[in-house]
Order: structure tokens, then C-alpha cells, then sequence
């Protein structure tokens, strides 16, 4: 696929303020629900562009969540986690105060452990808590480009190597902390499956960092001891402040972020009321 060439010229269908200096944007002016192609288009050039866009005061049900995000591409079935009913590709993540864990609460992208990880995730907050359950985000192209002359040429051809036994195997935290009651989430047979830790975004052609913690085992033709003071390292570098952002929900908000050049972090900040949250996710391809 080859790279992208983004419009210089001004958006005309929606309005972009950017939400740092380094990624992410809030679009406004825009009724997802009421959108035709050339709006479509000027959404995915803005999500290009900034890699994580936000927008606030939408309304939507499963089907109208799962035709807007079809405008951007196939929807993924997630492997371990049913669907709503008569909505296979639409599913709830539901925090109750009583409830030990708290989905996605570790650095990651969405799906790292398969053969072609989400190209794109859409989330809608439903119901929110007045404060608390924000969702942090990393911009793994910023993070990769400030990297070290050197540690990009020893970075080049390695591979680390993802599990779904973090998360999702039977001796996983979330199964012995006790899955909320709200989510039908099923134990899964053990799989790895290795991918470049630079990895090239397909549009854009940019080089990032693909890095996802809690699903991370060890590099190609290492030990996971061994690897961990490596993976550590980048982490440590791909979270700093400059290169993160740290967004905060009220009920109508929709988050669109490329899994292929960020990675995110839901907040587990003891929140004492329910939060809701409705989620749609785009396939994507192999890194490369």
C-alpha cells in the first residue's frame, strides 16, 4: 500500500483543533451519525494527521456505532469478548465500582497478539463518572523519532514476540480478580505470534514504535529476562509526557484512535460509580 500524501489545504466539513503539540485533535461541528464521503474523508485525513481525534455530544446506538465506523473499513469481531446481542461487532466495557479490574489498564494497542493487529478503534462513553476513567494516549511515531541515531539502526529487524496469556489465558489476572458481571469475556487457548518493534505505518509511511506492555513477552532469540530491561527502556521512553496526552470523558463522547501508531491506557483511578462504554473496532493488516 503506498503512503498517503495529506491535503494541506484547510478542512472544509469539519472544524480540527489540536489537543497537543505533538498528536490528537477534537473535531467538532460534525453529527457522526449524519456524515457523507467527503465528511468520511476529511475524518480520516484528520485521524492521519493526528493519530487520536475526539469528538463530543454524539448519540449512538450499536448499529448507528458500527455503520460509522464501517465507513472506515471491515469490522472486527473480537476473539475473547462477545458482542451485544444481535451485535457481534459492537461490545460494552462496563466498570462497576465493585468490580477489581479494570479493562485495558496497561499500555497497549488494541489486538497486538494476532496476526494483524486493529488498524482503528472507535470508543463512545454511554456512561461516565463525573471524575475519573480517562484514557491515556502515547504517540508511538513522536516517541520513535526522537529516539537515538543508534538505538534506531539496533532497533532495526527486531521482533518482539506478543502472548494473549497476559490477558486473556486462564491464569490471567482479570479471571482471578473476577470479570465484571456485565461483560462476557471467555478464557482463550494460549497463541504468540512476533512483530517488528518499528513498525511502518501503511498510509503515511512514517516509522513508529509498536510496543503494547501488557501483552508483550519477550524479543525474537531472547529470554523474557533478558528482554525486559530493553522493553522497559522503550516504554519508559515512549510514555514520557511530551508524547502522551491524557483525554477526559463525559457521556456523548467518541474517541477514533489509530491502533498502527499509538497505544492507550485506561486510568484505574478506583472510580466509585458504573462507567459504561461502547466499543467498535476496525481490522487491520500484518505489521511491517
Amino acid at each position: 500500500m503506498q503512503a498517503a500524501e495529506l491535503r494541506n489545504d484547510p478542512f472544509r466539513r469539519i472544524t480540527v483543533t489540536p489537543y497537543t503539540g505533538t498528536f490528537g485533535a477534537e473535531i467538532s461541528d460534525v453529527d457522526l451519525n449524519n456524515i457523507d464521503e467527503e465528511t468520511t474523508a476529511e475524518i480520516r485525513e484528520a485521524l492521519l494527521r493526528y493519530n487520536v481525534v475526539f469528538f463530543q455530544g454524539q448519540e449512538f446506538t450499536p448499529e448507528s456505532q458500527a455503520a460509522f465506523v464501517r465507513r472506515f473499513g471491515t469490522l472486527n469481531r473480537h476473539p475473547y469478548v462477545k458482542g451485544i446481542d444481535g451485535h457481534p461487532d459492537v461490545f460494552r466495557i462496563v466498570k462497576e465500582p465493585t468490580d477489581k479490574h479494570h479493562f485495558g489498564n496497561g499500555w497497549h494497542t488494541d489486538l497486538s497478539y494476532t496476526e494483524t493487529p486493529a488498524m482503528g478503534t472507535v470508543l463512545y462513553g454511554m456512561q461516565v463518572p463525573e471524575a475519573g476513567g480517562d484514557t491515556m494516549y502515547a504517540s508511538t511515531v513522536a516517541a520513535y523519532e526522537a529516539l537515538d541515531e543508534g538505538m534506531k539502526k539496533m532497533l532495526d529487524g527486531v521482533k518482539a514476540v506478543y502472548t494473549n496469556a497476559n490477558t486473556y489465558g486462564k491464569d490471567a489476572k482479570r479471571f482471578q480478580d473476577g470479570v465484571s458481571k456485565a461483560m462476557n469475556v471467555v478464557a482463550a487457548e494460549v497463541k504468540e505470534v512476533a512483530h517488528p518493534v518499528v513498525r511502518t505505518h501503511p498510509e503515511t509511511g512514517k516509522k513508529g514504535l509498536y510496543l503494547s506492555v501488557i501483552h508483550f513477552s519477550h524479543f525474537e532469540g531472547m529470554s523474557p529476562e533478558q528482554s525486559k530491561p530493553l522493553y522497559d527502556t522503550l516504554m519508559a521512553h515512549a510514555t514520557k509526557p511530551e508524547f502522551t496526552l491524557r483525554f477526559r470523558w463525559k457521556t456523548g463522547s467518541v474517541a477514533f484512535w489509530d491502533n498502527r501508531c499509538t497505544m492507550h491506557y485506561a486510568v484505574d483511578d478506583r472510580i466509585e460509580s458504573t462507567r459504561v462504554m461502547q466499543r467498535v473496532t476496525l481490522e487491520g493488516d500484518r505489521p511491517f
